[in-house]
Formats: C-alpha cells, sequence, structure tokens
C-alpha cells in the first residue's frame, strides 16, 4: 500500500521529467485499484485547490485565554478537560476497552447523569485514533485524508454538546495527512495536529502518525 500510495504521491507532486512520469502513469493505469486511488486522490487535491480554505489558528485559543482571570477547576472541571479538549488521542487495542469505561464513570460522575460518548473496538490489531475539532456553528463536520482517499463523506465527526465534533478511526500503524472539511466546502487546518505537511497548493495538510 505505501508503494502504490507513493507512486500516486510521485504524479500528483510533479517535479519529475515527462519520460519519468509517463512510465509511472503507465503503471497506475494498468492497475484497476491503484487507477481508482489515483483517481479518488487527484479530484480530491483539486476540491482542496479550488474550494474555500479557512486555516485554523493554534494560537487563538491561547491569546484568549491567557486574558481570562485563573483559577483552579474543580473536579468535574478537570474532568471534561481531559475528554473534551481538542487534541488527537492514539488508543493501543489492549487498552481501549479500558480507557472506555474509565471515560464513561467520569462522565457520570463529573455530569451526573450525562450521556457517555459511544466508543466502539475494532478487530485486526489497529489502533483506535480519536480527532477533534472544537466547530460550535458547523453543521457537518468531516475529516479528509490519505487513510481513506481523501473522500470527504467517508468520515463523518459526530457533533457533542460542548461545541466539539469528535470520530474515533481504526487505522493501522503509519504516518496519514488529513484536512477537516466543514459543511461540505471549507476545508481546515486541524490546529491541534503533532506537525504539518506542505500540500503543493500553499497550505498545510495535518500530519498524523499511528503508533503501535
Amino acid at each position: 500500500m505505501k508503494k502504490e500510495q507513493g507512486i500516486i504521491d510521485q504524479v500528483l507532486d510533479g517535479g519529475m521529467d515527462p519520460e519519468q512520469r509517463l512510465a509511472l502513469l503507465q503503471v497506475i493505469e494498468s492497475d484497476a485499484e491503484l487507477k481508482d486511488d489515483y483517481d479518488s486522490t487527484a479530484r480530491a487535491l483539486h476540491a482542496v485547490k479550488t474550494g474555500e480554505r479557512l486555516p485554523a489558528s493554534a494560537s487563538f485559543t491561547n491569546d484568549v485565554m491567557r486574558r481570562l482571570p485563573r483559577a483552579k477547576p474543580g473536579l468535574g472541571g478537570r474532568i471534561r478537560e481531559f475528554l473534551f479538549r481538542g487534541r488527537v488521542l492514539q488508543w493501543n487495542m489492549a487498552t481501549a476497552a479500558g480507557a472506555v469505561m474509565i471515560a464513561a464513570l467520569a462522565v457520570i460522575v463529573a455530569l451526573r447523569g450525562g450521556e457517555a460518548p459511544d466508543s466502539a473496538l475494532q478487530e485486526g490489531g489497529g489502533v483506535i485514533v480519536t480527532i477533534n475539532l472544537y466547530a460550535p456553528d458547523a453543521e457537518k463536520v468531516a475529516v479528509a485524508g490519505t487513510f481513506n482517499k481523501w473522500k470527504t463523506d467517508a468520515n463523518v465527526l459526530r457533533k457533542g454538546e460542548n461545541g466539539y465534533w469528535t470520530i474515533s478511526i481504526p487505522l493501522q500503524p503509519g504516518d496519514y495527512t488529513y484536512m477537516f472539511v466543514v459543511d461540505g466546502q471549507a476545508w481546515v487546518t486541524d490546529p491541534n495536529a503533532e506537525a504539518y505537511r506542505d500540500d503543493g497548493f500553499g497550505n498545510k495538510n495535518a500530519v498524523l502518525r499511528v503508533k503501535t
């Protein structure tokens, strides 16, 4: 899979001589599955290039919080911060069940009857990755990336009462790039990503590194 994705990336990134590009295109055309992946990625990159881009400012929240009076949060506040703050969480499959049970109990204690978020374990030895985005005014948020061939409707996030949109995706170990798609039009960079990578159109994709 990594080799095939590398061929697609080379063709779409450009920067090679015409003969080399033609040879790679012939390889893609000879493999139906590889051609389908190439077409899907090319369409997604075209949508990124021509669509509205809303780069999120990673410093916005910090700037606002510095202006607020500091107060020590109570137990409930600390639990809610742990559960709902925007970040990328990586859970090993062996510990996911215990983490879900602890999270459910913490929500009950902190919110006194509030519903725990839905979680599901997947078989196959992968890693459950939870991705969050704070977008209280959005009607729909999806995530598109190399893990779903940049399809904008394959992984739709669920909105919580606190304004955070959340999704848990089972992934195999490896490096992925992704962006959020807000209301089907605006492409938003994750301000909480661990790293970023140029997308070739003057913007940056978020980088997700999944480890075992």
